[in-house]
């Protein structure tokens, strides 16, 4: 396949980027920023003669137009780029990137013929991490992507409409396909995320290479249309004792403790119903429901 493949210089796209030339795709990738050397040294000399990389603003659409005229035609997009949390920017910055750029980048892909998109979404599409202190909560666990949407932060709400945004154009053609992939905490192994893991963050994560599958399994599985969004998060919690902040009144959960346990006592108050035979016989079950992404995109973990 013949792949745009934007953000590539992030963490999570220069990961998709070696994933996919491993696959032999040929990749034209997108960044405002040039390829990391770290990145760029693991290209092949035979896989250079399939990749071309791009300095280009995803607001300016008429950049874009150029990009597909004189580059294309692309087989399917996979659009990384975001600004990947609303920490240190002004939340008028984080908003309008994400959603200008999403909505660009969608849009240009359909009118210029491309039928397969993926898109990154996140967890924090429903709010979750960033949404002010004692105002995270959820309904239902484990979370689903049927979840409401309670967006209380400039990233959550971007997220949101990114969806929104591809909703609205699978509606104009029926004959598009948008995957929104919801990820977690994409980091390369399990130990850097126990490293990383916070209660605010639901206590789990996904891997890059796993992170990669679902991109590529968004364009190529078959069976399914329209738009959907698709929780990509690792199968079992990313949490090993203490929790980080501490919290006070919640001491002594130290070792592998199991995820109802967990969230009883950093969400105490938080959750609604808590599904407790969905952990039955796994009690570190991961707290979202990836079963969507397994039947549909035939998605697995590594």
């Amino acid at each position: 396949m013949h792949i745009l493949l934007t953000g590539s210089s992030g963490s999570v796209g220069s990961a998709v980027l070696l994933h996919l030339l491993d696959l032999s795709h040929t990749v034209t990738s997108v960044d405002i920023v040039p390829l990391p050397p770290a990145i760029s040294a693991q290209i092949t000399p035979s896989q250079a003669d399939k990749y071309t990389h791009h300095l280009l603003d995803l607001s300016l659409f008429s950049e874009l137009d150029d990009l597909f005229k004189s580059h294309g035609p692309y087989d399917g997009v996979i659009h990384l780029s975001a600004i990947p949390s609303p920490l240190y920017h002004d939340p008028r910055m984080v908003h309008n990137v994400n959603v200008v750029a999403g909505y660009n980048v969608l849009k240009t892909a359909a009118d210029h013929g491309v039928k397969r998109i993926v898109q990154a979404s996140s967890v924090n599409a429903p709010g979750l991490s960033y949404s002010p202190e004692g105002m995270q909560r959820f309904d239902e666990l484990p979370v689903t992507e049927e979840a409401p949407f309670r967006t209380l932060d400039p990233y959550a709400l971007s997220k949101h409409i990114n969806e929104l945004q591809a909703e609205h154009l699978v509606r104009i053609d029926p004959n598009l396909r948008i995957a929104s992939l919801r990820f977690h905490m994409v980091v390369p192994t399990y130990e850097e995320g126990i490293l990383r893991s916070r209660w605010e963050d639901l206590f789990s994560w996904v891997s890059h290479k796993a992170s990669a599958d679902a991109c590529i399994l968004g364009l190529t599985s078959e069976g399914w249309g329209g738009a959907e969004a698709f929780n990509i998060v690792a199968p079992e919690i990313c949490w090993e004792g203490g929790i980080s902040p501490p919290i006070s009144g919640h001491e002594g959960l130290e070792g592998k403790v199991g995820a109802v346990e967990l969230v009883k006592k950093a969400w105490e108050g938080r959750v609604g119903v808590i599904h407790e035979e969905y952990w039955e016989g796994r009690p570190r079950r991961g707290l979202w429901d990836t079963e969507k992404a397994e039947r549909m995109l035939e998605w697995k973990h590594d």
